[in-house]
């Protein structure tokens, strides 16, 4: 029933703002109890979110790291969540008269605010008022399936399980030692929507995240500029761009962290002015150990950067040794200790990072392109589209961002009594300039540039304050700065927009998942029986593997990060399938790509799957070509290295390969007959063919089986006119395995 809620637009945006103004009290009761409450600190409320968002963090995937299945954790957590809330909304109730009465001297600015909080995350992701909650249709990138993976894992079993599990628990476990808040988060959330899977929770997850963010920016604008209006500000340059970005890359752990970042630089704002300097200490430690479990790799490096906040200008050295050994002396322990069940587990993912980074393969090759181009750096910075590099250069985006890009070192100078803070945001400049130009490594720049933006942010906000004060009277007159502070931000949403609309189809990846989805409808008609998931195309393959994964499968391919070289030897530790004992075939439905099938007949088509029934209990599927050259819906080419036909059967015994060749391009002109040599189950013999109808025996075991092909001819001839370099010798198209034996011809 609640799954079926989730895809009604109404009922979702209703469910959303409801979680919204939930998620605020929680945190916000914390921040009461610590002397942090709207009496004492007016932003109290906007720091309410990213605060509950740390408890979470902290409780689920400190439980995690102990190894504890979330699944037994989720009711109490849920209870204690809602009386938090509960207890947070009768605090602010119970504040006494002058805060009522100071907070009524300016309705319209509070109400404002909160606009923008709730509306920035529904501009960031517009589909969930068109579909829904149930469909995520923000990223088809691979990194969301594989937090869902996660988070199914860390429900259902303890962390540090591996070896005779689901296909969907054993691909997690090879991720058991990395960091998994998002996942904890992820799991939870389906919980609490009524045990849906974990992939119906994302789009709920992302804006939960996305409304927390903008709110910590408000709070931290408003707690150092002292008013609404540059919060606003801040709220929309940088709350909107590149959090958008984070999500249509699918990057979970990245997105978790951003709401912690301004709220530890509005609480070391305060710390560093004596606030309540004991109980911001405290805070600043709980939250430092939530951003250490959501994104350990970028935490330390942007703790720091928020932390910068600490030191205000004219501050006595003396004085601010002192605070500085009272922060200390509170938060490092609290940190610590909240960590102590991850700590040295994260350490080790920190240092393996690092090592990625300067590797020869790098995580992320080639996201946001646009971010290594010089000339489109005033468009890329400010995520106005320039980052993606295909799209074209458009004057207007990079005249905006050549804008705030002067206002921003406008704002620099003029906060140079926060020097830490400006040497902050230098060395995140450098870094930065480090990885795009020296590195040229757009997706280490692009994290670096989006997890501290809300740091730029505030320069921009700084610089803009000061020109609008500095402007001419009669300029004023004509132009107020209100008006041009508007329409400034108005240009950036409304590019924004563009920018999403261009780049993302909503629609299609809407059709898209619902077409995933489809196998439910699979494991319902296969129920217990053992199947076969042979499905070539890379995202209908990894999704029918979540949405099968109460089914004992046999998967064959893998795909994307199940066919990474480290993580297919877990793959292969799953729960043992009988290839004897299989019953059904899952394809795909489109015939150009599926694998050839024989000994089954098909029962079943959907819009991305086929569902096959065995009839022969010899039946042969080839589901897969390992091919130098690639794999084409209409053949392949063979030639510079071996073929590998992936052939999965029900039983051994002999069967007959089946092809149409003909030359390709590279080969010599007017051959007849072509070498090649066979590699059949280590069983390796030289071969004849002539171009045409070819068939060759072949040996199979039970269950999986490799047959490579390898052309023996040289090379000859010229390359063909549209440069393709391939070697193409040989051109295989029509290739299957079946019984029937025929002899070569």
């Amino acid at each position: 029933m609640v799954s079926s809620v989730l895809f009604q637009p109404l009922l979702s945006a209703l469910i959303t703002l409801a979680a919204f103004f939930v998620m605020i009290w929680p945190g916000y009761a914390l921040l009461h109890l610590l002397g942090h409450g709207r009496h004492r600190w007016p932003a109290a409320l906007f720091a309410g979110p990213a605060v509950t968002l740390a408890i979470w963090i902290i409780t689920l995937s400190g439980a995690a790291w102990a190894s504890i299945p979330l699944q037994s954790l989720f009711g109490p957590i849920w209870m204690a969540t809602l009386l938090l809330a509960i207890m947070g909304l009768a605090l602010r109730i119970s504040v006494n008269r002058r805060v009522a009465f100071l907070a009524e001297k300016a309705p319209r600015e509070w109400l404002w605010l909160w606009a923008v909080a709730a509306a920035l995350p529904l501009l960031i992701m517009p589909a969930t008022l068109r579909y829904g909650l149930g469909d995520f249709v923000n990223s088809t990138y691979s990194d969301p399936w594989s937090y869902v993976m996660v988070a199914d894992y860390l429900s259902a079993v303890a962390r540090g399980t591996e070896g005779g599990l689901s296909a969907v628990h054993q691909y997690a476990a090879h991720l058991m030692n990395v960091r998994n808040a998002s996942s904890a988060i992820l799991a939870y959330l389906s919980f609490g929507l009524g045990n849906v899977a974990a992939d119906q929770a994302m789009a709920l997850f992302c804006l939960l995240l996305l409304f927390a963010n903008v709110c910590a920016l408000i709070g931290f604008a408003r707690t150092v500029f002292g008013c609404a209006r540059p919060a606003l500000c801040l709220a929309v340059l940088a709350g909107l761009g590149w959090p958008a970005n984070i999500v249509f890359a699918g990057n979970f752990d990245q997105l978790l962290l951003l709401p912690l970042l301004p709220l530890i630089a509005a609480l070391a704002f305060r710390a560093g002015a004596g606030i309540s300097l004991p109980r911001a200490s405290a805070l600043i430690g709980l939250l430092g150990a939530a951003a250490l479990y959501a994104y350990v790799e970028l935490a330390f490096l942007a703790l720091l950067v928020a932390m910068a906040f600490f030191v205000a200008g004219g501050l006595r050295l003396r004085l601010l040794v002192s605070r500085t050994v009272v922060l200390c002396c509170i938060a490092v322990p609290i940190f610590l200790i909240l960590t102590w069940p991850g700590l040295g587990a994260l350490m080790a993912v920190l240092k393996g990072q690092y090592s990625a980074t300067v590797g020869a393969e790098r995580p992320g090759e080639g996201y946001f392109a646009g971010l290594l181009a010089v000339r489109r750096l005033p468009d890329s910075l400010w995520a106005l589209g320039g980052e993606y590099g295909q799209t074209r250069w458009i004057v207007l985006p990079w005249l905006l961002g050549l804008l705030l890009c002067a206002v921003t070192v406008v704002g620099a100078w003029i906060e140079r009594r926060r020097w830490l803070a400006v040497l902050a945001s230098a060395g995140v400049a450098i870094v930065f300039l480090h990885f795009a130009f020296r590195e040229h490594y757009s997706y280490a720049a692009y994290k670096i540039l989006s997890v501290n933006f809300w740091l730029i942010g505030f320069f921009t906000v700084a610089g803009g304050i000061w020109l609008a004060r500095q402007a001419p009277p009669k300029l004023a007159q004509h132009l107020p700065a209100a008006a041009a502070i508007a329409a400034l931000l108005l240009a950036t949403v409304a590019d924004r927009t563009v920018v999403q609309t261009n780049v993302l189809a909503y629609k299609r990846n809407m059709v898209q998942q619902q077409a995933y989805r489809e196998a439910q409808t699979i494991g319902a008609m296969v129920k217990d029986f053992p199947t076969l998931l042979s499905v070539r195309d890379d995202l209908a393959n990894q999704w029918a593997v979540f949405y099968l994964s109460r089914i004992s499968l046999l998967i064959s391919p893998y795909r994307i990060y199940m066919a990474q070289v480290h993580v297919m030897p877990f793959m292969e530790r799953a729960r043992p399938v009988d290839p004897a004992a299989i019953r059904y075939i899952v394809t795909d439905r489109s015939d150009a790509i599926r694998a050839p099938v024989s000994g089954a007949r098909r029962i079943w088509d959907g819009e991305a799957y086929s569902l096959w029934e065995i009839n022969d209990a010899a039946w042969i599927v080839v589901t897969d070509v390992v091919n130098p050259n690639g794999m084409e819906p209409a053949g392949i080419w063979l030639g510079g290295g071996q073929a590998d036909f992936v052939i999965v059967s029900g039983r051994a015994g002999p069967a007959t390969f089946a092809a149409t060749i003909q030359p390709g391009p590279r080969a010599a002109p007017g051959a007849s007959r072509f070498e090649a040599t066979v590699d059949d189950n280590n069983n390796v013999r030289k071969v004849e063919w002539p171009p045409g109808n070819i068939e060759f025996p072949v040996s199979l075991q039970a269950g999986r089986n490799r047959i490579g092909i390898r052309v023996d001819a040289p090379l000859s001839g010229a390359s063909p006119a549209n440069g393709d370099q391939r070697p193409m010798i040989l051109r295989m198209m029509n290739y299957n395995v079946s019984r029937d034996i025929r002899p070569t011809g």
